[in-house]
């Protein structure tokens, strides 16, 4: 995908920065990149894996930056401390995020 049309379709949305993100903002990422979900486990953090589904399709932030492997998994990471009870603490983020760390190569290359 070209930067031109991944900005056309960023600028579209209420703010560049993940953390502020509408919910409108998921729904329209989720269409414009055709996500899966969270693949291969429960969609508890659904809007997370979505934007983290963006970094990995497209190798770039919202403002058009590159990011790299690690960058998009810790950001999963990070959205999964954020809006879980446990924060820090969440054993959800730290399995997903080593579980991608481990096995995410594959889909990160394709």
């Amino acid at each position: 995908m070209s930067n031109e049309k991944l900005l056309k379709f960023t600028s579209t949305l209420s703010s560049l920065d993940w953390r502020k993100f509408t919910q409108d903002d998921y729904d329209r990422i989720y269409k414009f990149i055709d996500s899966d979900g969270c693949t291969d486990v429960p969609d508890f953090y659904l809007n997370g894996c979505t934007q983290h589904d963006f970094w990995y399709r497209t190798h770039r932030n919202f403002d058009g930056t590159p990011i790299t492997k690690q960058e998009a998994d810790k950001g999963l990471e990070q959205y999964v401390w954020k809006h879980s009870w446990f924060g820090h603490f969440s054993p959800l983020a730290w399995w997903r995020y080593r579980g991608l760390r481990m096995f995410g190569k594959r889909a990160w290359d394709n």
